[in-house]
This record gives C-alpha cells, structure tokens and sequence, in this order.
C-alpha cells in the first residue's frame, strides 16, 4: 500500500512540474507552452513590465503588431482536438508597459 501511495504521489508531483514556467523550456519547445501558460500568468506579475522585460522572460514574439496598439503574439501550442492554435497576446501601452494579457485559439 506504501508503494502505490508513493508512486502516486511521484507522478502527481512530476506532472505538476511540467507544467511550472520555465524561462528555458519556453524558448525551446513551443509546443509546451500551452501547460506552461496558466502558471506563468499567475504567478509571474507581467502586467507593466515592460517590452524589453517581457522578451528577456519570454524571446521574441512570433509576431509583433502595431495597431490599434503594439501587440506582442506567441504560439502556445495547438488547442483542443488539436484543430486550432492556442496564442497569448500581450498589449502593451504607449509608454511601452504590459496593460492586458488574453489567450485566443484560431
């Protein structure tokens, strides 16, 4: 019985972990950002950082959008059945200060 209770919380602690932010991880699999998201929105106050501060945390964007504001997008991975993309957008104000963060699946 030790041995299941053990093993079961191995896995639960493990899985959690993958889905903890990670500067790193991020950067270097796309694809895993949709697990990584909610953590980073929570737990990292990004709203007034600024442009420059959000690249270092993040990498540059995959698209950069000027209008109506300047808009940052990054690809989070594929969306539900795997049909749409999952994409958080980061509008900034015209000091250049994170105002408000969204996820979008197109």
């Amino acid at each position: 019985m030790k041995k299941i209770l053990l093993t079961l919380l191995s896995v639960l602690f493990l899985s959690s972990c993958q889905n903890q932010f990670n500067s790193e991880s991020w950067l270097d699999d796309p694809e895993k950002r949709n697990s990584m998201v909610y953590d980073l929105l929570n737990k990292h106050e990004l709203i007034g950082k600024s442009d420059k501060e959000i690249i270092s945390l993040l990498g540059e964007p995959e698209q950069k959008l000027e209008e109506p504001a300047l808009q940052y997008v990054y690809y989070l991975g594929r969306a539900g059945l795997g049909v749409d993309d999952s994409l958080l957008i980061l509008q900034f104000d015209q000091n250049g200060k994170l105002e408000s963060h969204k996820i979008s699946h197109s």
